[in-house]
C-alpha cells in the first residue's frame, strides 16, 4: 500500500485517538544529550518538504525546525524517499532503518493519524496531528462549472495524479460518466500543469497541492473544496510518528505541537507558504 493507497483506506476509517502516558523509555533524554532532533521528511513532496534551488524548503521542514527550537536542539533532516508502501517507510524512518543502513529518525513528519494503520505498524506511535487535509478541485471557469453538479464536467478533461484517490474517485464514480474524461500524470503538479496551459478544464488533488499551484498560475480559477458526492471522507489528519519506545519523545512533542497550534505558530507556517491551514479534527471544514 503506497501513500496515495493509504489515503484511499484512511477515507474509510476512524482517526487515531492519540496513545496513552503509560511507558518509561526516555530516549528524550538522548536527543537533549546529542544536542540535534533527527526528522524525517519526504523527499520530492511540495509543498510539504522538497528542495528549492538545492535547499530544502516545505510546511513539514518549517515545523521541524519548530519542533527542534522549542526542545532546544538543532534540527536534523533525513530525506525520506517513499518506499513500496507506508508501513515500509514507518521502518524505514522510525523502528529499524534501511536496508542501506541509514540510522532512523527521531520523529517522522506528514503520517496519516489513522487507528488501523497505527495497530498494524506497532513499532511506531502516531501522535500530534498537526493539520486535517482535504481534496479540492481546480477549475478553468472558461471550461466548466466548478460548482455544479460533478457529472456536468464531462467533456472536459480532468487532470490527476495517477493512482491518487481522485484518480480512483473520477474513474470509479457516477457509474463511471467521468472515465474517460480523466487524464493521468505522474504528479499532481504536473495535473495542475494541464489546466494552466489549458490542456485540461480541470484538476483534482489535495487541497495543498491545488493552492500550491494557484500561486503559479497566472490568471483566476475557480477552485472547490467539497464535499464531493460520493467520496467517504472528505478528508483526514496528519501528525507525527515515533518509535514504541521513545514514548516520552511523542509525549513532548505532541505538547509542544499543542502550543505551537494554539497560538497560532503552524496557522503562521501555513500561512507562509500560501496554504490554508485546518485544525485537525475540524470534520465541518471544506
Amino acid at each position: 500500500m503506497n501513500r496515495r493507497q493509504l489515503l484511499a483506506m484512511v477515507a474509510t476509517l476512524p482517526l487515531a485517538a492519540g496513545f496513552l502516558r503509560s511507558a518509561n523509555a526516555a530516549p528524550l533524554d538522548k536527543v537533549m544529550q546529542k544536542g540535534s532532533l533527527r526528522i524525517a521528511v519526504y523527499r520530492d513532496n511540495p509543498p510539504w518538504s522538497w528542495r528549492r534551488e538545492g535547499k530544502l524548503v516545505g510546511i513539514d521542514v518549517d515545523l521541524g525546525r519548530a519542533l527542534a527550537e522549542k526542545l532546544g536542539v538543532k534540527p536534523d533532516f533525513m530525506e525520506l524517499t517513499a518506499d513500496e508502501n507506508m508501513d515500509d517507510d514507518l521502518r524505514n524512518a522510525v523502528w529499524k532503518g534501511s536496508i542501506l543502513g541509514e540510522p532512523v529518525a527521531d520523529v517522522m513528519m506528514h503520517v496519516p493519524h489513522d487507528r488501523e494503520f497505527g495497530l498494524r505498524n506497532d513499532m511506531a506511535v502516531l501522535t500530534a496531528p498537526y493539520h486535517r487535509e482535504s481534496f479540492a478541485l481546480a477549475c478553468d471557469p472558461a471550461r466548466t462549472d466548478c460548482k455544479g453538479s460533478m457529472v456536468d464536467m464531462a467533456g472536459s478533461a480532468i487532470a490527476v495524479e495517477t493512482d491518487s484517490v481522485p484518480d480512483f474517485y473520477l474513474t470509479g464514480a457516477f457509474g463511471g460518466r467521468l472515465r474517460g474524461d480523466v487524464v493521468h500524470h505522474l504528479s499532481a503538479a504536473a495535473a495542475m500543469a494541464d489546466l494552466f496551459t489549458g490542456d485540461a478544464g480541470a484538476t483534482m488533488a489535495t487541497l495543498a497541492q491545488v493552492e500550491l499551484g494557484l500561486s503559479a498560475a497566472g490568471r483566476k480559477l475557480v477552485v472547490r473544496r467539497g464535499p464531493f458526492p460520493g467520496l467517504a471522507r472528505q478528508g483526514w489528519d496528519i501528525g507525527i510518528a515515533v518509535k514504541t519506545d521513545s514514548r516520552d519523545l511523542g509525549y513532548r512533542l505532541e505538547d509542544v505541537i499543542a502550543g505551537l497550534l494554539s497560538d497560532g505558530t503552524i496557522a503562521g507556517i501555513f500561512t507562509a507558504h500560501g496554504i490554508t491551514h485546518v485544525p485537525p479534527g475540524d470534520h465541518a471544514a471544506r
